[in-house]
C-alpha cells in the first residue's frame, strides 16, 4: 500500500518534509505491507538485493523506498531508521 509518492511542494511542505526530498520528484514512495512489519519490509527489500537510493524505515510505521533521480547516477543503497531519538544508519 502506497502511503505517499509524489508530492507536490504544497503537500510536501505540509508534511514537513524537504524540497530535497526524493518525493518532489516522483522518485521516492512510502509503503506499508499488510503481514508485514516496517522492519521485515526493510530486510526483505535487502535481501532481495534490489538496487535503490534509499530505504528508510520511519517511526516504525512505514517504509520509504527511492531510486535516484540522475539516470546515470549509482543508487547509494542507504538503509536507516527515522524515528523520534532522530537519523541513524539502520
Amino acid at each position: 500500500m502506497v502511503n505517499s509518492a509524489f508530492r507536490c511542494k504544497e503537500v510536501n511542505d505540509a508534511v514537513g518534509s524537504k524540497d530535497t526530498s526524493q518525493h518532489r520528484v516522483g522518485c521516492a514512495a512510502d509503503i506499508r505491507v499488510p503481514g508485514m512489519t516496517p522492519d521485515q519490509v526493510v530486510k526483505a527489500i535487502m535481501a532481495a538485493d534490489l538496487p535503490f537510493d534509499q530505504l528508510i524505515r520511519e517511526f516504525d510505521r512505514w517504509t520509504h523506498i527511492s531510486i535516484t533521480n540522475d539516470p546515470n547516477g549509482k543508487p547509494r543503497g542507504q538503509v536507516l531508521i527515522i524515528d523520534r531519538q532522530g537519523t541513524r544508519p539502520y
